[in-house]
């Protein structure tokens, strides 16, 4: 009794109604020394001809592995220190894992304790429902600085108890601060990361860092526009952060082009522009028009495309027109896009006539389709848990098969999707079928002969649920500034925090009381402040990566860089199928056949494309622009439309810059190349080389 007692050190009430409790107690002695971790017996296969669940995600299992499997062999009662499972990991006996526990080590007493009373299992209604770390935030001043975390384990019962001695621990960034086995978050450097914290299946984070600025600075500031610029500066303050300045307005415009239309502007638009005296409100009036074109419809109408993974190698030719159509008709039309999640999820009916059916016909496992709900609609991978419980995340096994079982009545009969009055999904374990739970919920749903998933999107789209609303925000902000508030946008978990955790939350309430309307939202962003800061950095914020001190240089998608191309030469690209003129952007089907766009790097939508970069790029992309057709077989005709009005050497220069960077050359650049034509042999082929350098420049290839 004492050895545990000592355990958490004092000899409450919760401590002697539980002080056997195998779940709580002695399971997360063996998860501590890592014994059930994947590369020792929680393996698949475990170890040795010993296996353990992954992190203890299965106690009953486990108990009875270590007390009645091969005769009870691994403990012995009636002499406890003889035990295998005291032998090996003190490595009294052989152990390929090596030592594991110290023999004059709590955890070893708590052990030979717990075996000496019999091995008992304890109340299985106790068990552990969540944990808190605390501070959940710790600021240090400078590297070098330690603080201690405390970790509170909630129990079922409603008790708590201290589990800092017995939880995991580990840095999401070393480099930042890292922690030690008992908590001890030290700082290594200047910025902000996560300490992940585990504990009996549970998980937790605080955030842990050091300012970037030794001093305080008085004048970290800039004019808020709406609340994001307020959320943002609060924590560049906090981490004494200086920000850039505002972005000047050919690069705004330029930027803003680019972000909602999936287009540059051309050179009349930046004159225009540039030519009015600067203000907040010729911005916004800016964004209004962009908004209210049908450029944007199609822009935005893509972005959603790939995230829905809309293919005619899976749907067809017909599903993938029809479910195109529609949705670009719910862009259009402003459509609020919980409604749109709303109709995708209980779509039935013909694919080729009702567009959204085609969404049940990507997935057609039930598990597979939760797997692609879950991480579309809820940024949450939870495919872990289709084998044990995630170890990062707070999704259990029988989390991830009640989500799916919201699709075990969702079928294919004949070309229509349905809905049948049967169809389960069992638990792996248990194999017993599993009732409809949202994620997030401890119910399960009352089972009847209505459609399941009119159950599952009430839960997703209902006021009080925050999951779908903070994934939609932290996906539309990072397409329009460059990373996510939680990077990457689809692994959203309380063992990734955001960057901000006020400005995510915000921006969720914010989108809500708005309806979930896309326009209102990108208008909210492009608005602030902080979305037009300069991609300038200065000597303190170039270190920044997350916390939107500065514009982050965003390298142009591929479809978006090809029709960059094509409007800058007046050269369009040809697509088979197609009307001549159509724009890359507006493709519906990534099946298109074009050797550009593949090596520039397009989603090919059969897979989630989080993360651009893993398609196309490289050398093949940079070959293709110096040397292939989509540069160079539009630079002579485009130089000799330029030619066919008198311009002056000055003005011809002015003009491709205009066209390329959305900006005038500055002086040395416009003297550099009036010189050059000058002196050129061939007015024309020099011009030719100038346009080709401006289409191959960094300026050109990002967004900034």
């Amino acid at each position: 009794m004492a050895a545990l007692l000592a355990f958490n050190g004092s000899a409450s009430a919760s401590d002697q109604a539980s002080e056997f409790s195998f779940a709580t107690r002695i399971l997360p002695v063996l998860t501590k020394a890592g014994c059930n971790a994947g590369a020792c017996h929680g393996a698949a296969t475990g170890q040795g001809g010993f296996k353990l669940s992954l992190l203890g995600y299965d106690p009953e299992h486990d108990h009875d592995t270590i007390t009645r499997e091969l005769g009870g062999r691994r403990v012995d009662l009636g002499a406890p220190e003889v035990s295998l499972l005291l032998r090996k990991p003190t490595r009294q006996l052989e152990h390929e894992g090596g030592r594991r526990i110290a023999r004059d080590s709590q955890a070893y007493r708590t052990l030979l304790d717990w075996i000496a009373r019999g091995t008992p299992y304890g109340s299985r209604d106790v068990r552990v429902t969540g944990i808190d770390v605390a501070p959940a935030d710790v600021l240090l001043l400078k590297p070098g600085q330690s603080r201690p975390l405390k970790v509170t384990a909630r129990l079922s019962d409603g008790t708590t108890e201290d589990a800092t001695s017995l939880a995991l621990y580990s840095s999401n960034d070393d480099g930042v601060a890292d922690v030690d086995g008992h908590g001890v978050v030290t700082v290594r450097n200047r910025g902000l990361t996560a300490i992940m914290v585990r504990y009996s299946g549970q998980v937790a984070a605080a955030r842990v860092g050091a300012p970037y600025q030794p001093d305080r600075v008085a004048a970290i500031s800039f004019p808020a526009q709406n609340f994001i610029d307020e959320q943002v500066l609060k924590e560049l303050r906090r981490l004494r952060i200086s920000p850039s300045a505002l972005c000047d307005d050919a690069t705004f415009l330029r930027r803003v082009h680019l972000d909602v239309a999936g287009r540059l502007p051309t050179p009349a638009e930046t004159k225009a522009f540039v030519g009015q005296l600067a203000s907040a409100r010729k911005r916004g009036q800016a964004i209004d028009q962009l908004l209210g074109g049908s450029e944007f419809v199609d822009f935005w109408t893509l972005k959603l495309a790939d995230l829905l993974l809309i293919n005619s190698k899976k749907l067809g030719d017909d599903g993938t027109r029809a479910y195109h159509t529609w949705l670009r008709q719910q862009v259009n039309d402003d459509a609020p896009l919980d409604r749109v999640v709303r109709e995708l999820l209980m779509a039935q009916g013909d694919p080729a006539a009702n567009g959204p059916a085609n969404f049940h016909r990507l997935m057609t496992d039930p598990r597979d389709q939760g797997e692609f709900v879950s991480q579309a609609f809820l940024g949450t991978r939870i495919a872990c848990a289709r084998c044990h419980n995630h170890p990062f995340d707070r999704w259990t096994q029988d989390d991830y098969y009640h989500f799916a079982a919201f699709f075990a009545r969702t079928g294919i009969e004949g070309q229509r999707v349905v809905q049948r009055p049967f169809g389960e999904v069992q638990h792996p374990r248990t194999g017993r079928d599993v009732p409809p739970r949202p994620l997030g919920s401890t119910k399960a749903l009352a089972d009847g002969a209505g459609d399941r998933r009119v159950a599952l999107a009430d839960s997703l789209t209902a006021s009080g649920n925050p999951m779908l609303a903070r994934a939609l925000v932290n996906r539309i902000w990072k397409e329009l500034m460059g990373r996510g508030i939680v990077e990457p946008v689809d692994d959203l978990r309380p063992t990734n925090p955001p960057s901000n955790p006020a400005l995510i939350d915000a921006l969720a309430v914010d989108f809500v009381r708005h309806g979930y309307n896309l326009r209102h939202l990108v208008r909210t962003i492009t608005s602030s402040r902080t979305y037009q800061l300069s991609s300038q950095a200065n000597e303190i914020n170039r270190q920044d990566e997350q916390f939107f001190s500065r514009g982050y240089l965003k390298p142009l998608a591929g479809q978006v860089l090809a029709d960059a191309i094509a409007q800058a030469s007046g050269v369009t690209d040809e697509f088979s199928g197609h009307a001549p003129g159509t724009r890359a952007v507006e493709l519906i089907d990534p099946q298109v056949p074009s050797y550009t766009l593949d090596v520039f790097g397009r989603c090919p939508r059969t897979t989630h494309c989080e993360n651009p970069a893993q398609f196309g790029g490289g050398l093949s992309r940079t070959l293709h622009l110096v040397n292939g057709p989509a540069v160079n077989a539009k630079t002579r005709p485009a130089i000799s439309r330029l030619l066919a009005t008198p311009r002056s050497d000055r003005e011809l220069v002015a003009e491709l810059y205009l066209r390329t960077v959305s900006r005038w050359p500055d002086a040395r650049e416009s003297s550099r190349w009036e010189d050059m034509l000058s002196k050129a042999n061939s007015k024309p082929e020099a011009l030719e080389d100038l346009f080709w350098a401006l289409l191959n420049s960094r300026e050109f290839a990002f967004n900034h």
